[in-house]
């Protein structure tokens, strides 16, 4: 989370009425997981209640993978602007926060100990844009986020064609209860860009439950014709890079109270 200090100007958000969010990849070293749990709940999530109360942002949260290989990222943390003059000034703004809520512990050369290895744990941050987010009438929330990466070669027209042709279905399934899911958004990586990177789009679909990611709470899916999946997949022909799964650790409510898991 600390990273996110020194990426100030380019940061955008993802949060429930930005278009814009980011995305700051971590990979802990397991005998650190506790220690880099403890300063993202006991600072930066401190930090970010008083930044969400002063409009200096408006969503934050920590997520951990579910499973995977060791060399990959097992945590993520977003951080949520309402627009580009709060997003410009959000390294200066929220950075002062930070640094009252440590000068408020009595203990801020403690914490600076603390931090020692914290900012060493982030290996990528990329920003993204977002038109909407789908979510389910009523939803109380998700426990678990599911990540379908690709690569487009027209990340323009994915999108479009996403929210084209899976966005009905996905909303009007989601609402009558066919699919168990709580919300769904398609997105596209803004920065960084090129043919370094192995994906450039990105959905994201919220679950309460494990059964519900993996068979829909044991409901037959609903019918799919509505949907052109030819057209999709012009716009992926690679189909999916990857598929992740993350389950939320903490974050900011759409109040930005501070729930737990």
């Amino acid at each position: 989370m600390k990273k996110i200090l020194f990426f100030g100007a380019f940061l955008l958000s993802f949060v429930t009425n930005a278009q814009y969010f980011v995305y700051g990849f971590n990979i802990v070293p397991e005998d650190e997981v506790v220690y880099y749990i403890q300063n993202e709940s006991e600072l930066f999530s401190k930090a970010a209640t008083e930044a969400f109360k002063e409009g200096i942002i408006n969503g934050w949260a920590i997520m951990r993978r579910v499973n995977g290989a060791k060399s990959e990222p097992n945590f993520y943390w977003y951080v949520g602007a309402d627009n580009l003059n709060k997003l410009e000034n959000i390294g200066r703004d929220f950075g002062k926060v930070i640094s009252e809520v440590k000068k408020k512990s009595g203990v801020p050369s403690l914490i600076d100990r603390a931090l020692k290895n914290h900012s060493s744990y982030t290996r990528f941050v990329g920003s993204y844009y977002r038109p909407e987010v789908i979510t389910k009438k009523n939803s109380n929330g998700f426990k678990f986020f599911m990540h379908n990466y690709a690569h487009s070669p027209n990340k323009n027209e994915w999108l479009n064609t996403q929210i084209k042709q899976y966005g009905p279905f996905i909303k009007k399934n989601m609402n009558n209860g066919k699919v168990k899911q709580e919300i769904w958004a398609p997105a596209t990586r803004l920065n960084p860009e090129g043919n370094g990177y192995n994906w450039n789009v990105i959905t994201v679909d919220g679950y309460n439950s494990l059964d519900a990611v993996f068979r829909n709470e044991g409901q037959n899916w609903p019918d799919m014709d509505s949907v052109d999946f030819d057209a999709i997949r012009k716009t992926m022909p690679d189909g999916w890079y990857k598929q992740v799964l993350w389950e939320r650790v903490m974050w900011l409510d759409e109040n930005g109270n501070l729930k737990l898991q």
